[in-house]
């Protein structure tokens, strides 16, 4: 009497590999899910020895299975669909080598950028270079920026806070300058969506030289302002006339709650 062959579960991993392969549709009829209810099929019945691999697994609709029993699909329909599986497999894992291939290609290029880019700090700031948390802090920065920008804004800071003692630049005055380098990128790149916002920082620093003012509120205030049409020049002049903040804060509601009257 032959020996009873031992059937071994699938897991449920390797049933949803099928059917996603498979496009949960069954191979013998075309039925999809949920219109049917599928179950995975040996291509090789488990009874003639055939085994628990992807490539003897088929999605079937329950009917079709049932009136399959042993039964195998054509010869030349089980090699299609093996070869047909190895091609997809085969396909697969090339298009995975290749993305891992240029994902370590762009890390490669954005380490590289990330060096230059610290040289040309270099040179801006002779005699001083930045340590590892500074390019640390310089990887981040390119992730949010372009390059150009970067290096622009590093000229600006420099140009700006470097400070000569004894004839070169003092360390308080370059670590000042590079602390600026991320904000002056935030301002220049808002600037091109908001030309006058140089104009509103400007304002905003008369104010603070002269008064209190509320830093929470203070620039989206000034934006609402001059986009209901209060032009800068009121702002600045008001700016530099003021006594209080409060005094500049309700001159400036009540000119944007003229304007709005005048507009209705």
């Amino acid at each position: 009497m032959p020996t009873a062959v031992k059937r071994v579960g699938l897991t449920k991993k390797l049933r949803f590999e099928v059917f996603k392969r498979d496009g949960f549709r069954c191979q013998y009829c075309g039925g999809a899910a949920p219109e049917v209810l599928l179950v995975v099929d040996h291509v090789h019945p488990v009874a003639e020895g055939g085994k628990n691999d992807i490539l003897n697994l088929i999605t079937a609709c329950q009917p079709c299975n049932a009136g399959k029993g042993k039964r195998t699909l054509s010869d030349q329909s089980v090699l299609e669909k093996q070869l047909d599986q190895l091609t997809e497999l085969n396909e697969r894992r090339e298009q995975l080598e290749m993305m891992i291939k240029w994902k370590a290609g762009l890390s490669d290029i954005k380490d590289m950028a990330v060096e230059r880019v610290a040289e040309h700090w270099s040179k801006l700031v002779n005699g001083f270079s930045l340590n590892e948390n500074g390019k640390q802090s310089l990887k981040k920065l390119t992730t949010q920026f372009e390059v150009d920008e970067i290096m622009d804004a590093m000229r600006t800071a420099t140009d700006q806070y470097l400070r000569v003692q004894e004839g070169k630049y003092t360390q308080e005055s370059v670590e000042e300058a590079w602390a600026k380098v991320a904000g002056i990128c935030r301002i220049r790149r808002t600037e091109k969506d908001k030309p006058y916002i140089r104009d509103l920082l400007y304002i905003r620093g008369i104010l603070r030289n002269r008064v209190y003012v509320n830093e929470k509120t203070i620039m989206s205030m000034l934006e609402d302002a001059h986009v209901s049409g209060i032009s800068i020049d009121y702002l600045k002049n008001l700016a530099k006339s003021c006594r209080n903040w409060t005094e500049f804060q309700t001159d400036v509601y009540e000119y944007m709650d003229s304007l709005s009257g005048d507009a209705k």
